[in-house]
């Protein structure tokens, strides 16, 4: 009987290499200066012009429909640049020196002459925004008292400043909660999620819990009754409830104080 012939294998690297082949060659290498065209918005904020804004290419990215280019910004495009850019960034966690995936259609070599930016116009739509109720963001910077263009204040290490977040945010709640509600608390003992019943009555006065000497790393807690009757407190980021308002006064204060790990528990479910 014949030996049956092997079948060529080609490696992934290969194909790769095949496939890249067969794509558009970028017309813009590593190190090259380019401009973006007029009439480009900024992906991030879609009525912001990037138009004339002058960068180095740092990375290409070939495509089958065209090269994409990751650039850095010239330090006369960001002299030059609209304060609001810098502002949403920074807000944004984005770095405002650099920029990814731009198109070749989006792109033209830069001839050396001086860098003319394509004005904003009004950004009063980002300054002077009213705050939006529907946004998670947005509803604590109501809490707050924060401006659109600003983070709200977060807890860090000064006790003094956490005392008077976390009174603000316990009248904020109180005034919204209302007692009592069926939920759900969860804990996690020696490595398991433990989920049970509870009623929950009401918050517990954030000076109540420091003269109680509770760990104040927890926030702010509240009291109910649980299946067995029993009284329990508890801190109020263990504390899920599917009824509206409490769902999302629950999951906006977890948000704040950066519960993750309740955030995920209940989100899970």
């Amino acid at each position: 009987m014949p030996k049956k012939k092997r079948r060529r294998t080609i490696s992934r690297k290969k194909l790769r290499e095949k496939r890249l082949a067969a794509y558009p060659q970028p017309v813009y290498p590593v190190g090259s200066l380019v401009q973006v065209n007029e009439g480009v918005m900024d992906y991030n904020w879609s009525d912001l012009p990037l138009g004339g804004w002058v960068g180095e290419v740092t990375k290409v990215q070939r495509e089958e429909a065209g090269a994409k280019y990751d650039v850095r910004w010239t330090s006369e495009t960001l002299a030059k640049c609209h304060s609001i850019y810098k502002t949403l960034a920074e807000l944004e966690g984005l770095q405002i020196d650099e920029y990814e995936g731009l198109s070749e259609k989006e792109l033209h070599a830069f001839a050396g002459s001086e860098v003319i930016l394509v004005d904003p116009g009004d950004v009063s739509q980002y300054t002077d925004r009213p705050l939006d109720p529907e946004d998670c963001v947005d509803r604590l910077r109501i809490i707050f008292g924060t401006p659109p263009l600003e983070w709200f204040p977060m807890l860090d290490d000064n006790e003094e400043e956490n005392d008077r977040l976390l009174r603000r945010y316990y009248d904020y709640l109180l005034e919204r909660l209302v007692f009592p509600f069926e939920a759900e608390c969860v804990n996690r003992i020696d490595g398991r999620i433990v989920k049970y019943a509870i009623t929950v009555e009401k918050l517990i006065d954030p000076d109540d819990v420091k003269a109680a000497n509770r760990d104040d790393s927890e926030r702010l807690y509240c009291s109910g009754i649980d299946s067995a009757d029993k009284l329990v407190e508890t801190p109020l980021q263990k504390i899920a409830c599917d009824a509206i308002p409490h769902k999302q006064l629950l999951d906006d204060y977890r948000s704040w104080i950066g519960e993750i790990f309740f955030a995920w528990t209940f989100d899970d479910e």
